[in-house]
């Protein structure tokens, strides 16, 4: 009896955190994966089994149904934690949807868009579909300065990167698993001379391995560990530092900022905006992470999803900042708390601690010569 009644009590507790946790919502940044797809031709490898597939009727590169499927579940997902803080009525000002320009991540929008978004019954367009288009942007991946990858228009963070490779700690890594690599180098005849050339190769059996197809032989002792352990490193020093964490996830987390900024001052236009949603890669999710300081080293999973929300508390009208990773969309997201912040971190301590990460002048910054700002 008495263990019934503190499992009531603990439920009941749960419950009234998370309503008052909604009731206190003034905006929520959300950074997600695409959905499970089939592999990318650039990421074969010469003794690779599967290379002569054209997985149709998908192709290469393309969401599978179970991929589909994973973004649409997140959308339910973030349905389900912020059903009341969005209403039950679709209206353009409501949200804000941006993806990379890749067939894969625009789908995953729109899939996670409808999941978020079910028609409500005076929106109901057909009553043999429950769906409502709702509209997403992108830049086309040449002028894509914000989510795409820095590496192709970025130069001082090209040199820093390179620069870590250098690093005793990133030889170790090489030194430690040297043996693997040799395994891996000698079974797909592909060299393996950097942690990158091993992310590569992940990226293929990942792929494979989601879509149920049967894995080669030389895979069994190294895929998924060791090989998930080593492009875990791989994401980890590729924001390794300060500079690093700055001119990659930085340059979200300043928009997130000044995001924030304007909703404090209610200058943020749409004035009814409430949700901001980026539909990207594997490493737009560990950029965000890392530039808040809290990323663990691994490769997130399909849709997993970094969210970002701003509250109000009404005792005293505080702005705070709470983190949370979606890591599976089956599962509650979990919080992840600033190292020198609350799990509810103060908006200016938040900006404080986060401020070695935020470019002033982004072009300046990456000695480009194309204005990226």
């Amino acid at each position: 009896m008495i263990n019934l009644i503190f499992t009531l009590f603990v439920l009941t507790t749960l419950i009234a955190c998370s309503q008052q946790s909604e009731e206190t919502l003034q905006l929520v940044h959300v950074f997600f994966r695409h959905g499970s797809r089939t592999p990318e031709f650039k990421h074969t490898y010469p003794t690779d089994i599967y290379k002569f597939e054209d997985f149709q009727p998908m192709g290469w590169g393309q969401l599978t149904n179970s991929g589909k499927q994973r973004a649409y579940q997140l959308g339910k997902l973030l349905r389900s934690k912020y059903d009341s803080f969005l209403g039950d009525i679709y209206t353009p000002e409501l949200v804000e949807a941006t993806s990379t320009d890749y067939d894969r991540t625009k789908m995953s929008a729109l899939l996670v868009l409808a999941g978020l978004f079910p028609p409500a019954p005076s929106q109901t367009w057909n009553d043999n579909l429950s769906w409502l288009p709702i509209p997403y942007h992108f830049e086309r991946n040449e002028y894509d300065y914000f989510i795409r990858r820095p590496t192709d228009y970025c130069p001082t963070y090209v040199t820093e990167l390179e620069k870590i490779t250098e690093l005793p700690e990133y030889k170790k890594v090489l030194n430690d698993y040297e043996e693997v690599l040799k395994h891996i180098e000698k079974s797909t005849q592909k060299p393996m001379r950097s942690l990158l050339d091993v992310f590569d190769i992940y990226q293929t059996l990942d792929a494979e391995m989601q879509m149920n197809l049967t894995l080669p032989e030389w895979t069994r002792n190294v895929f998924p560990d060791p090989i998930s352990f080593i492009v875990g490193q791989q994401c980890n020093f590729e924001n390794y530092n300060s500079i690093l964490k700055r001119l990659n996830g930085g340059r979200m987390l300043k928009i997130v900022i000044e995001h924030m900024k304007k909703k404090m001052n209610d200058e943020l236009t749409p004035v009814g905006r409430k949700i901001y949603l980026y539909s990207g890669h594997e490493n737009n999710v560990i950029n965000i992470l890392a530039a808040l300081n809290v990323f663990v080293p691994h490769v997130p999973n399909y849709s997993a999803a970094a969210i970002i929300e701003l509250h109000k508390l009404p005792e005293t009208g505080e702005y705070v900042i709470k983190i949370l990773y979606a890591k599976d969309v089956a599962a509650e997201p979990e919080v992840r708390q600033i190292p020198g912040c609350e799990i509810l971190c103060n908006v200016n301590k938040f900006i404080e601690i986060t401020k070695p990460h935020v470019p002033v002048n982004y072009t300046a910054e990456c000695n480009s010569n194309v204005f990226l700002n």
